[in-house]
């Protein structure tokens, strides 16, 4: 009888993975669209298929700047567009626009079409694997930063194979780079926020080179949510943990997401420098890598997710946290301080995108333990709470959360020759859990979309 069940459950898992696979999105042929000036009207012609849905919905979005941002929502067009249209041939949109200030010379045209399918969350975070993980930690572990020439090499290296792997993955790519000194760096913090210096003072240089790569949004592409890990390592150190890791878990949770489209815009980071004071973040958020007409929705940045243990005593609580966060505190010493969750680490502005982390576990992701921590305000007082690249986002008042086994406080051989695949064993579910959850969370943030998307720059 068992054996049956089995059976039947596996024949239903494999029809619902058919069913959700067989369910394609809407097609869009015979796109264009034409000026006619006389009326100061763009009209857009298509035809719109659809094999399961017989009724759409079609949103239209026009950029004046040759596609790089859509900015403008046709609001006041008319026709086919909208919820419900019906599938079929000869469909046409009119949008009317102001000639004062629209450019029709300059005009590219987006149109989405959405069969509003529900893509199964559960089945999709499914996608993770371990395999594509554990080949990625063997490649990127080892010595790689500034401090000698083959660690350099090995940096350099791990840039370009994150770019490469964002690349093949179809995402829009790049290296953000800067020349600066601490001081320069001090000096443009004070020009943001007129605050002292953020990093400690002097003319030491860095040449950093942070990876970007993004999924364009289908709708509202200027809201931005960020992933982010830094790819360097603490020198002397093979930097497995710290953050090979966190790199891993990034470029897992990269593939599974560039798979589809969402409303709002992704971006994934591979922080350079993080271990010189978080250089490449500060560098990033305030020099630059933030686009004025971006609006950071919300950022999870990995940093050490390797570590799992249900072995008593392998959580260290630091002095005073029994004092700041006595509730958590108290929770790990009835589990005997193991260290079997990961810590979510947020602060004031940041409270809604850390419950809804949590909340995602608890329903996705059940087997994933959580201990949430609140610093005040951009974690001043809690050092040890912003020691990673998301305090940079709290800098600039940006919801971010760090995600991470606790570093020293679970793995004592940070920053040491012991960081390494001699010495420890990470553990790849713990892993696969996290980037599952993150994946999740990612999924409701961004607005995941079932569509099809085609553009064309404006005919006469």
């Amino acid at each position: 009888m068992k054996t049956q069940k089995k059976i039947v459950g596996a024949i239903l898992l494999l029809c619902s993975i058919l069913v959700c696979k067989a369910n394609n999105p809407p097609k869009v042929t015979n796109f264009k669209a034409t000026v006619d000036k006389s009326n100061n009207t763009l009209v857009i012609n298509y035809d719109l298929f659809d094999k399961e849905d017989s009724e759409i919905e079609v949103m239209l979005k026009i950029s004046d700047n040759n596609g790089n941002i859509y900015l403008i929502d046709a609001n006041n067009s008319k026709g086919d567009i909208g919820f419900p249209v019906s599938v079929g041939k000869n469909k046409r949109i009119t949008w009317s626009y102001d000639k004062n200030t629209f450019n029709p010379k300059t005009c590219t045209v987006k149109l989405v079409a959405d069969d509003k399918y529900e893509i199964d969350i559960e089945q999709l975070i499914k996608e993770v694997d371990t395999t594509r993980m554990k080949r990625d930690l063997q490649y990127i572990t080892g010595d790689r930063n500034n401090s000698n020439r083959k660690a350099r090499r090995h940096l350099k290296r791990v840039g370009n194979y994150i770019k490469n792997t964002f690349k093949a993955n179809e995402l829009d790519s790049y290296f953000h780079k800067l020349k600066l000194s601490n001081d320069e760096l001090n000096k443009i913090w004070n020009a943001k926020t007129g605050f002292d210096e953020v990093v400690e003072k002097g003319d030491k240089k860095h040449n950093i080179r942070n990876v970007v790569g993004s999924i364009q949004g289908e709708l509202d592409e200027k809201k931005v949510f960020i992933i982010t890990a830094h790819y360097d390592s603490y020198p002397g150190s093979p930097g497995m943990d710290d953050n090979a890791s966190g790199v891993v878990g990034l470029l897992e949770t990269m593939r599974i997401l560039s798979k589809y489209k969402f409303s709002h815009t992704i971006k994934f980071i591979g922080f350079d420098k993080e271990e010189d004071g978080l250089v490449g973040s500060l560098s990033y958020v305030f020099g630059g890598g933030i686009k004025e007409d971006e609006q950071i929705g919300g950022v999870i940045n990995y940093d050490m997710i390797g570590i799992y243990s249900t072995e008593p005593g392998s959580q260290y609580i630091p002095e005073g946290f029994d004092q700041l966060y006595p509730e958590v505190c108290e929770t790990i010493k009835k589990n005997k301080n193991r260290g079997d969750f990961v810590i979510n680490t947020s602060n004031e502005n940041s409270q809604e995108l850390s419950k809804l982390f949590v909340n995602t576990a608890h329903t996705y992701v059940k087997d994933l333990k959580i201990a949430s921590l609140l610093a005040e305000g951009s974690g001043k007082y809690v050092p040890a709470l912003a020691a990673s690249d998301h305090a940079s986002f709290w800098y600039n008042r940006n919801a971010a959360l760090h995600i991470g086994e606790g570093g020293a406080t679970r793995n004592p051989d940070i920053h040491t020759v012991k960081d390494g695949k001699n010495h420890l064993n990470l553990n790849y579910m713990f892993m696969s859990n996290i980037v599952k959850t993150t994946i999740a969370t990612f999924i409701k943030l961004a607005d995941i979309q079932h569509s099809t998307t085609v553009s064309t720059r404006v005919t006469r």
